[in-house]
């Protein structure tokens, strides 16, 4: 059977959040069916990512996007009464080349990745739509947190009406925590939601496959995972960076933080001037430094989802030190390892205790996200599903 993918990125390679969930699925896909790929590029290498997956898919279309193009249009659709992200992403190119693909595969069904790609859905198939987390919400919480909050609470209030009507056209709406699943059901009620969690590649991370750097040999550090263009890390950092590592770093002058990501913003990159703080930018691989970090910590104010930095630490072994946001998306009992910090202080008392431990891989922690999150177990929901669309 043929099924159509459609994603607002290049779901290759797995390198962050939003492409390691879409490669997962898009994989699981391929083994099943021949899978037509349709997805927007940042960039000329995003392209080429795309291109690769042509070995497995029955076929690809990629199309770039460009932000010095597609925002000034998207915010004259916004004064004009639209959601600003689903105005990003709108393409006439892109509708017409799913419409002419329809009419010549005939197509069992469809699986859409994100809310602004329904856009694009075909109108005579069969629909799945993975929100992956409740968007709205995170503009809305945006407008408490920001300036100017008017305009995020707009685009909040907007984007819901489109994930509300998004609802109604699909047979299932999936959802990546059963946290986000409750939000939506709140306020799309004839909506059909299940949760379809992430997993975690427990072969890739495992800290006995992870080459050590040797320049972070004996440190003591704590570090930050994260893409670090995108605004809740940024704040975590930067609150983690001047509330908490100061006084922590009073009471144990040995004590360090690395934030470790790509693409760090202007005050991200500041706080590197600061004595103890390292920001590291882009790295080829992440495993070294949670390796050798004491804890890894995860102090965001906004969380929507579920945190792949989280599981990639606990299954590495390490325990996360983790404000109640974060450790909301993950419900009650907390998975091992997950230790919640509801202020600065916690926070400080909580690295203060792991720096009295063995800066060594707890097993635990490593067995427990190995049993709490495969990614077969994940999978196995999109199965039941696409059986039940088909």
């Amino acid at each position: 059977m043929d099924i159509l993918y459609l994603s607002h990125c290049v779901p290759n390679p797995p390198d962050k959040g939003e492409k390691i969930r879409a490669f997962r699925q898009l994989n699981h896909l391929c083994s099943r069916f021949r899978v037509h790929l349709v997805c927007f590029a940042r960039n000329e290498a995003d392209k080429s990512f795309a291109r690769e997956l042509s070995t497995q898919c029955a076929s690809v279309y990629v199309e770039l996007l460009s932000s010095t193009s597609a925002l000034p249009r998207a915010a004259v659709q916004y004064a004009l009464g639209r959601s600003l992200s689903m105005s990003f992403f709108t393409s006439m190119s892109m509708r017409c080349y799913v419409e002419a693909l329809a009419n010549r595969v005939p197509l069992s069904a469809a699986v859409v990745y994100t809310a602004v790609m329904m856009q694009f859905a075909p109108s005579n198939v069969p629909l799945l739509l993975d929100l992956v987390d409740v968007d709205s919400e995170k503009w809305l919480e945006y407008s408490r947190t920001r300036w100017p909050g008017f305009l995020y609470k707009l685009e909040g209030n907007r984007f819901r009406r489109q994930e509300i009507e998004h609802s109604k056209r699909v047979r299932r709406v999936l959802l990546c925590t059963e946290a986000e699943v409750d939000l939506f059901s709140s306020f799309a009620q004839t909506a059909s939601a299940r949760c379809l969690t992430n997993g975690v590649d427990i072969d890739y991370f495992d800290p006995s496959h992870c080459e050590a750097l040797p320049e972070l040999k004996g440190r003591r550090l704590l570090a930050f995972i994260g893409t670090m263009d995108y605004y809740p890390n940024i704040e975590a950092a930067i609150w983690f960076a001047t509330e908490v590592f100061p006084r922590l770093r009073q009471r144990d002058p040995q004590m360090e933080f690395f934030v470790v990501g790509r693409n760090p913003s202007k005050t991200v990159v500041r706080l590197g001037g600061q004595p103890g703080i390292t920001v590291t930018g882009s790295v080829a691989d992440v495993r070294p430094y949670i390796a050798a970090s004491l804890a890894v910590v995860t102090p965001l104010r906004i969380a929507r989802g579920i945190q792949n930095k989280v599981l990639e630490a606990l299954s590495m072994g390490k325990s996360v030190l983790a404000s109640d946001p974060i450790c909301r998306t993950f419900g009650t009992p907390l998975p091992c390892g997950l230790v919640r910090c509801n202020s600065a202080a916690e926070f400080i008392d909580a690295a203060l205790a792991i720096r009295q431990q063995p800066g060594v891989p707890d097993p635990a922690i490593r067995a427990q996200a190995q049993e709490q999150f495969p990614w077969d177990r994940a999978l196995a929901v999109l199965s039941q599903e696409i059986d039940a669309l088909l």
